[in-house]
């Protein structure tokens, strides 16, 4: 019976693959009496070919094999609740076994620093074969005030405002540029009919901050006292829009230029933005670790290694997780009053602080170094936005959260703020949407997203 199973199992599975596993399921004593394989001393050209087939099958099994024992291996599901799952299951396998899993060995082995090149790299891949823009959109990649910038320029019958949108990307000050967000803004030019200044701001870790916030000002100031009139856009309408880490950087701008007494920008909108980076223990990023642990979606330890990049602070394995386990301020700073208050998790919405969701923790004991560092972060605003004591008088502002994202509470938190400060502020929760989902293509709740952008500018700007 075993004999004749075997026989079976040649027809679909190969010679090969059987002539490797047969010897483990028969005596010892048959082994050299029979054969079922192929004949590799094949001398006609009919024998080779079927060798050849054979073996090729044979391979081709195997691997598929292995790949699917790899992916079993590998899978984390992720939440029901979340938009786009299926193709957003696919990208995150892809984009954790070659980001997070390489990446962990390319740091091993090069170092931090070594680590964001590669992730660079496995971003940008997808984006070497990017098509050319609309037929009725010019693209012009030029300086202003010396920083590069990617210049989307309507045509004269697309051209529906004089007004223009300045676009800061995100990718944690570290990765990412402009021409990624291409479908992002052709979609919202298609919408607007303006032109859009894409900012090409250096990244970190090849410069530190606080480079990044003075090119992205450095450029809004040059649109709005010279430039304007070279591009004909009306320099009294010009808003400002980021995401992720540009979304920390155009409220950081909004604040500079109200410190200045600066009327520049008219309207900003932050997406999904990086508000503060003392709580990496809020409900959203105990909902990563609850929910979606272990994925490629923006996780706390990718948040941290971004920040101390932008810092210039060694990102070394021992400051990451000391930071996530916030440990970057000491128990009494975190419970002083002031700060207490400023980061106080009561203050968001309860459906977020349930506590199959949720636990509160005690403040833990502060790293001496890196609380020292990080306490000093806490009297300045041009990095964390939160911090400034006085809002009022700061442009209107839409900011978008969603629902799967470690940086939703910090978004919330400075929508309540600058409420409170008096600034006329629409905020947007999309519980479905997940980080990065800009930068998704074909998504239906990334068209929400833009429509309702779109249609925000349009009644106030």
């Amino acid at each position: 019976m075993l004999t004749s199973f075997l026989v079976t199992q040649r027809l679909v599975y190969g010679d090969l693959l059987l002539d490797a596993i047969f010897p483990f399921f028969l005596p010892a004593d048959e082994r050299k009496h029979f054969r079922v394989g192929l004949n590799t001393d094949a001398q006609s050209f009919s024998e080779w070919f079927l060798l050849v087939s054979g073996m090729s099958v044979a391979v081709f099994l195997i691997l598929c094999a292995f790949v699917l024992a790899l992916v079993s291996v590998l899978h984390i599901p992720l939440p029901d609740g979340i938009c786009d799952r299926l193709k957003l299951q696919l990208l995150e396998f892809l984009l954790r076994v070659s980001n997070e899993y390489l990446g962990d060995l390319a740091e091993l082995v090069f170092g931090p620093v070594g680590r964001n090149y590669l992730t660079r790299f496995l971003v940008a891949l997808p984006y070497l074969f990017q098509s050319g823009p609309p037929k009725w959109c010019t693209v012009r990649s030029e300086k202003i005030a010396g920083v590069r910038c990617r210049v989307y320029v309507p045509s004269k019958e697309m051209k529906k405002s004089s007004a223009a949108l300045v676009f800061i990307h995100g990718g944690g000050w570290c990765i990412m540029r402009p021409n990624y967000y291409d479908g992002a803004m052709f979609s919202l030019m298609a919408r607007l009919g303006m032109t859009i200044f894409s900012i090409d701001y250096r990244l970190s870790p090849e410069v530190q901050y606080p480079v990044a916030v003075e090119e992205c000002e450095a450029v809004v100031k040059a649109l709005y006292t010279e430039k304007f009139a070279n591009y004909g856009i009306d320099r009294e309408r010009i808003a400002v829009m980021g995401d992720s880490a540009g979304g920390n950087l155009t409220a950081v701008l909004s604040q500079r230029l109200r410190r200045e007494k600066l009327d520049i920008v008219k309207q900003q909108i932050l997406v999904y933005p990086v508000i503060h980076g003392f709580d990496f223990q809020s409900p959203s990023y105990q909902s990563y670790y609850r929910h979606y642990n272990g994925t490629a979606l923006l996780n706390p330890h990718s948040m941290a290694r971004f920040y101390l990049l932008y810092l210039g602070i060694a990102p070394t394995r021992d400051n990451l997780r000391k930071i996530m386990e916030n440990r970057h301020l000491s128990r009494e700073v975190r419970n002083s009053p002031a700060v207490a208050e400023m980061l106080n998790h009561n203050q968001l919405p309860q459906e977020f602080l349930q506590k199959e969701d949720y636990e509160a923790k005690e403040a833990p004991e502060g790293d001496k170094v890196l609380s020292e560092r990080f306490e000093k972060l806490l009297e300045d605003p041009n990095l964390s936005p939160l911090v400034e004591k006085d809002l009022s008088g700061l442009p209107p502002a839409m900011v978008l959260t969603c629902g799967f994202d470690i940086l939703r509470d910090e978004g919330i938190l400075y929508v309540r703020k600058l409420r409170k400060h008096g600034v006329a502020t629409k905020w947007s929760h999309y519980p479905a949407a997940f980080h990065g989902v800009l930068n998704m293509p074909v998504s239906s709740q990334r068209k929400q997203i833009l429509d309702d952008i779109a249609a925000y500018l349009r009644q106030n700007l």
